[in-house]
Formats: structure tokens, C-alpha cells, sequence
């Protein structure tokens, strides 16, 4: 175990993208040093036919671990599209069918069977060492494949997917209270890290606009609030970013890079997202 100096604090935010990020001038959520980061492909998912995507548990897996996720994890709980014409019907006109809202039984009923997610439990972390182990006092908080009481919440219909960004507009605001109560006791720690999702889902379902920038704007204010209270290292970090969705207005999905931003300069390489793990050995060690 190593004699730790410097505290690192992580506020993994879910597909935080850095183009967004930059054309907003998030400052706070920039920080001193910033960039993009490389997601290996053992992190992808297929979403459909021939289609992958990074997928959330694995990437924060390898961010936790400095790994490539277990081989037993890659290519489970798939997402599967069973019907790709009436998805793409619902996607490009979806807002227009107002009598195929809520109409999945009925649908289904007569053979149609509408897009779903086919996934079991979240994968996690076993077996591996991960950054809490390089710490001699570590507090977590909602992080993917890790945290107990993580869970994924995949949504197939419009309004469940309404109704999943105000349970995390809800989640995340928790998330902010508690790392300002953290923060304000100033507690015994070398390690702490949180997670929050919204952005992800904002980015899904609201890509390019003002809602999903008022988040960014939201989450740099709430940067700005906290970076005072921090002392040692504060490390911004995402799984992924986002771009537009092929035949939709409004609709994003993961792109190929993932985000960081650094408080102050360390002297390690920032290339993929398993650069992570070094990285906060390396400011443990200072």
C-alpha cells in the first residue's frame, strides 16, 4: 500500500462529450487540462445488426480497473432490435403516430413486436483490482459494474424514456447533495468518486438541443460550486460521448470517444480509457 499525498476526487459524469463540452465553453468542466480518450473495442456492444456501441458497464469497468473487461462479459445481454422496419418507422415518424404510443400489447398481440432491451442483471467487477484498492481510505457512490445498488434501467418506448430522465434528473441532483455534504465535512479520504447519468439520457433522447445544453450548463455550475472545496486533484471523466442518430432530429447515440479533464497536469500519457487507472495511481503517489 502507498503512502498517499494526494487525494483524487472523480465525478464520472455518463456520456459527457467533449465537442459539446468545448463549443459551449465549459470551463469549469474543462479545467486546466482536457481531452479526448480512446474506448477499446472488448467495451463494445452490438445494438443491432452488424452495429456496436460502447456499453456503459463495460467501459466504467475498465475505468475502474485500468482492464479490459473479462472475456464471459463481452458478449452478453446483447441489445437486440426485433423488428428494425417498425423501429425505423417509429424513429423517424414516431411523433407523428400518436396511435402507436403505448400500443406495445396490442402490437404485439397481432405479431409486431416493437424494439426492447433483452438484458438480466448488471455485470460487475470481480476478481480484479480496481483504483479503491489503491487507496487507504475510499469512498464510491453509484458507479457502474462496482457501486452496490447500481442498476441499469433500459427503456423501449417514448414515455418510459420521459419518464427516465425525471428519475434521473432526480438520481443526479441526489448524487450533487451528497458529494456536497461530503465535501463540506472534509472528511478522511484518498479516494472519492461518484457517478451521474442524466446527460447520457438527455443525450439519447434530446441531442442538439437546448435541453441537453442546459444540462452541460448545469453541470459546469455544479463543477464550479464544488472545485473550491476540493483539495488534491479533481478528475471530470465520462465513458463515451455522443453524436447524432442516423433519421432522427433529436435522437443521439455513443460516439467513439470518451472525455477528461484534469484540475492540474500529471505526468502521465491520456490516451484511452484505461489510461485512467494509472493516471490516479500515479496522483496517489505524488
Amino acid at each position: 500500500m502507498f503512502l498517499l499525498s494526494m487525494r483524487v476526487t472523480i465525478i464520472g459524469i455518463d456520456g459527457l462529450d467533449y465537442d459539446i463540452v468545448e463549443a459551449l465553453g465549459l470551463r469549469n468542466l474543462q479545467q486546466d487540462v482536457c481531452g479526448k480518450l480512446s474506448i477499446p473495442r472488448e467495451c463494445y456492444r452490438e445494438i443491432g445488426k452488424e452495429v456496436y456501441s460502447p456499453w456503459t458497464p463495460l467501459c466504467w469497468m475498465s475505468i475502474v480497473t485500468g482492464q479490459v473487461p473479462p472475456e464471459e462479459l463481452r458478449q452478453e445481454k446483447k441489445r437486440v432490435y426485433s423488428n428494425e422496419g417498425v423501429d425505423w418507422v417509429r424513429r423517424r415518424f414516431g411523433k407523428y403516430l400518436g396511435f402507436m404510443r403505448g400500443k406495445r400489447r396490442f402490437l404485439m398481440k397481432y405479431g409486431v413486436e416493437l424494439s426492447k432491451y433483452k438484458m438480466v442483471e448488471t455485470p460487475f467487477i470481480r476478481d480484479m483490482n480496481t483504483i479503491f484498492d489503491l487507496a487507504d481510505k475510499s469512498i464510491d457512490f453509484n458507479i457502474p459494474a462496482y457501486s452496490e445498488g447500481y442498476t441499469l434501467r433500459p427503456f423501449g418506448t417514448e414515455a418510459e424514456g420521459l419518464e427516465h430522465l425525471e428519475l434521473f434528473d432526480r438520481e443526479d441532483k441526489l448524487v450533487m447533495q451528497f458529494t456536497r455534504s461530503i465535501l463540506s465535512r472534509n472528511p478522511d479520504y484518498n479516494l472519492f468518486m461518484v457517478y451521474m447519468r442524466a446527460i447520457d439520457h438527455y443525450g439519447h433522447q434530446k441531442f442538439g438541443t437546448r435541453d441537453l445544453f442546459n444540462r452541460y450548463k448545469l453541470m459546469d455550475l455544479f463543477i464550479h460550486e464544488i472545485k473550491q472545496k476540493i483539495d488534491g486533484l479533481l478528475l471530470i471523466c465520462s465513458d463515451h460521448g455522443f453524436q447524432q442518430l442516423e433519421d432522427t432530429k433529436t435522437g443521439g447515440r455513443h460516439s467513439d470517444h470518451a472525455f477528461y479533464s484534469l484540475s492540474q497536469s500529471i505526468d502521465v500519457e491520456m490516451d484511452s480509457l484505461l489510461d485512467i487507472y494509472p493516471l490516479v495511481k500515479k496522483a496517489m503517489e505524488i
